[in-house]
């Protein structure tokens, strides 16, 4: 298996690059349209969707994405790299996005920030109801069941039909934690940060 990180000058990097090689898998950093060349194609991001969209724009990385998945290329997008893949952001006064996902991005509410951990129980079996399956078996766990963290503001409302997702959280049950359908995952938690049940989805992901 290949897997690039598109590196657009947002987002820890170095962080997601560690999280993959922990499940054995290297894993290449790509900084330019023509070089995305993988199986699988993440999406990090930090900051604001604004900015974000403007450097995929620059950089023609709409184009290659679109690309990437047509080609049967499997696509993560982590945290700000998952609401960039809906259709449009209300962060920046509205940001059209890149259309991959039925779906949108609003603030979760004035001046609420979503900060700590929260659970996370599936079993693969759901998720492998999508065409977005592990293609090495790099573990045998058939559920997953432990807790992830969550640093943000905005949140993605899902409105994909026969998608896999899983909620926020009881408190932000409208927005989507987890998004699987066909070859497109989303999370909004912070995997490398989440400790052994990030190393758990990764392993079930790949």
């Amino acid at each position: 298996m290949k897997v690039d990180i598109l590196d657009i000058g947002s987002g820890n990097i170095s962080s997601i690059k560690n999280w993959i090689e922990q499940a054995n898998v290297p894993a290449r950093v790509v900084n330019k349209a023509e070089n995305i060349d993988s199986d699988l194609l993440i999406l990090p991001g930090v900051g604001s969707a604004g900015s974000y969209m403007e450097r995929i724009l620059a950089g023609g990385y709409d184009v290659a994405i679109k690309k990437h998945l047509l080609n049967g290329g499997r696509l993560l997008g982590v945290c700000l790299g998952f609401q960039i893949m809906t259709k449009y952001s209300e962060e920046d006064g509205g940001v059209d996005c890149l259309g991959l996902i039925d779906g949108y991005v609003e603030r979760l509410g004035p001046d609420i920030s979503h900060n700590g951990w929260e659970p996370l129980k599936f079993r693969i079996n759901d998720m492998n109801k999508q065409s977005f399956y592990a293609q090495h078996k790099l573990t045998k766990k058939r559920l997953l069941d432990g807790r992830v963290f969550y640093n943000h503001e905005y949140g993605v409302v899902n409105n994909e039909k026969n998608s896999f997702f899983t909620p926020v959280s009881d408190n932000f049950s409208q927005y989507t934690g987890l998004f699987i359908k066909g070859k497109i995952i989303g999370i909004q938690f912070h995997p490398e940060k989440s400790q052994i049940t990030g190393l758990e989805l990764i392993s079930m992901i790949l």
